[in-house]
Order: C-alpha cells, then sequence, then structure tokens
C-alpha cells in the first residue's frame, strides 16, 4: 500500500513539492519500495525504534522539512492528482495558514461504510474534540514548529492527530475548510490486523479508478450524497471499543495497537 500512497504523491498537479517518507522503525520492504521509486524528490529516513504512533514521525517529518507548508498523507491512503493545488490555492486565496479538505472513508469490502469527513465540522469552532484525518490536513511550516509540533497519546492524554489539531487551530491565523473532496482514507481500525496482513487492494482500485474512470469525484460525491439520504448498514471488521476503553486514552491507545495486529 504504501506504492500506492507515493504514486499519489508524485501525481499531483503542483509538482514543487518533496515527500518525505517516514518509518516509524520499520523492519520490512519499506526502504525497498522507497528506494525503486526514483524520484530525486522523494527522501527515505526510518527511526531507530518504533513509536507506535504517528507523533514521532511526523515531528522527524517537520524537522526535515524545506518547504512553506506541510501535508500530510498516511502510508494507507490515497491523494487525488488535484489535492495540493485544491488546497493551497484556497489556502494562498484565503490567507490562511490552516486547511483541512474533505475526505471519503472507506470500510472493508461487505462493510458498506462510506462516509464523508470534514463536510460537518465548522472550521471556526475546532477545538481538541474534533477529528479531521490527517490525510486532508495542510498548514504552513511554521505553525507546527510554533506549537511544538506533535504530541504523543502519553503527552497529549488522547489521540495524537485530534491534540495536533486543537493546538494548531488555537494558534492559527484563520483556519479554514476546503470544500473539495480531494483524498481517499481506508481506516486501519475498521481492518482487523491490517499492519500485519497489509492489505492493498482497495488502495490499487482506486488508484487505478482516478486514472481510468471519466468524472470520479462527481460519482463519488453522487453514491456519498445518497447514503446520506438512506439508511446505512455497516459491517466493519473491527469491532468498535467500548465506552469504558473511550474513557481511558491509555486503553483506548492499547485496543488500537490491538486492532491493527501491533501487540
Amino acid at each position: 500500500m504504501l506504492r500506492h500512497a507515493i504514486h499519489s504523491v508524485l501525481w499531483q498537479t503542483h509538482s514543487n513539492l518533496e515527500l518525505l517518507v517516514i518509518g516509524d522503525g520499520c523492519t520490512d520492504d519499506s526502504e525497498r519500495v522507497v528506494a525503486s521509486i526514483g524520484d530525486d524528490r522523494v527522501r527515505w529516513r526510518n527511526l531507530d525504534e518504533n513509536s507506535g504512533s504517528q507523533a514521532i514521525p511526523n515531528n522527524a517529518g517537520l524537522e526535515m522539512a524545506g518547504g512553506e507548508y506541510i501535508a500530510y498523507l498516511g502510508h494507507d491512503d490515497i491523494w487525488h492528482p488535484k489535492h495540493l493545488a485544491t488546497m493551497l490555492s484556497h489556502m494562498q486565496r484565503r490567507s490562511a495558514d490552516l486547511a483541512f479538505g474533505l475526505a471519503e472513508l472507506l470500510g472493508p469490502p461487505g462493510s458498506r461504510v462510506r462516509m464523508l469527513t470534514g463536510i460537518d465540522v465548522d472550521p471556526a469552532k475546532l477545538r481538541l474534540g474534533n477529528w479531521i484525518p490527517p490525510t486532508t490536513l495542510v498548514h504552513e511550516t511554521d505553525l507546527g514548529s510554533r506549537i511544538g509540533g506533535w504530541r504523543t497519546w502519553e503527552e497529549g492524554d488522547g489521540p495524537p492527530d485530534m491534540n495536533f489539531l486543537g493546538r494548531a487551530h488555537g494558534e492559527s491565523r484563520r483556519a479554514i475548510r476546503v470544500p473539495a473532496l480531494t483524498a481517499f482514507k481506508f481506516p486501519s481500525l475498521m481492518r482487523t490486523h491490517a499492519y500485519v496482513e497489509r492489505p492493498s487492494h482497495q488502495q490499487q482500485e482506486y488508484v487505478q479508478r482516478i486514472e481510468h474512470k471519466r468524472l470520479l469525484i462527481e460519482r463519488e460525491l453522487a453514491a456519498l450524497a445518497l447514503r446520506r439520504i438512506s439508511p446505512l448498514r455497516t459491517r466493519p471488521e473491527a469491532e468498535g471499543p467500548s465506552a469504558e476503553i473511550l474513557e481511558d486514552s491509555g486503553a483506548f491507545y492499547a485496543w488500537t495497537k490491538r486492532v491493527r495486529g501491533l501487540d
């Protein structure tokens, strides 16, 4: 799946970019995959130890970044080719230093999980409890440095992505929502042992659909609109956490690792 994520960065219409692939103490073939790409814009760094969350790898990327803006992409997610161009166009036109776009969240085959993230979140009222997929997040590099980067589960007492977004919003000059579907997310928490078995067929399917299917975004939005109207029956592979686990940050973190197969 890493190969598909990298491909979706390098096909961006906004090509003035550097891609920093940060391994969280990877012991698999990730380094060989990155080396096989053969593009000078791609740089690989593997952390000495596995941290078990995105906070430490993201901070390593922030330290290495030389650009004016930072955008994030999960190793199992996909960007549309116009993602960066769309996000930067809106940010520059509206003098924003923090922005999030819309992502289609797709469950595993058979689950019927399909929804649009970010559509109901008011950018003027972002707080520590909001969840926005980091794959849709773009901010000025200086903003990330100014708030001290990302915090781990222990440091932030909760999910690193929600903590980072809340603190970034508190220090931002202007935060905006970009009303465009430009990303596709395949949540690992809906896919039991996803980090061990590493299925990539859905990512490959969407890369091919983006490349070959006309009016893909319009088709996806139409399908999502119908889904919002009709009852949603889901059958996710991973059973959700109990209320007790959700209330305990440490227990919730342990649950996320267990579902992904990282325990």
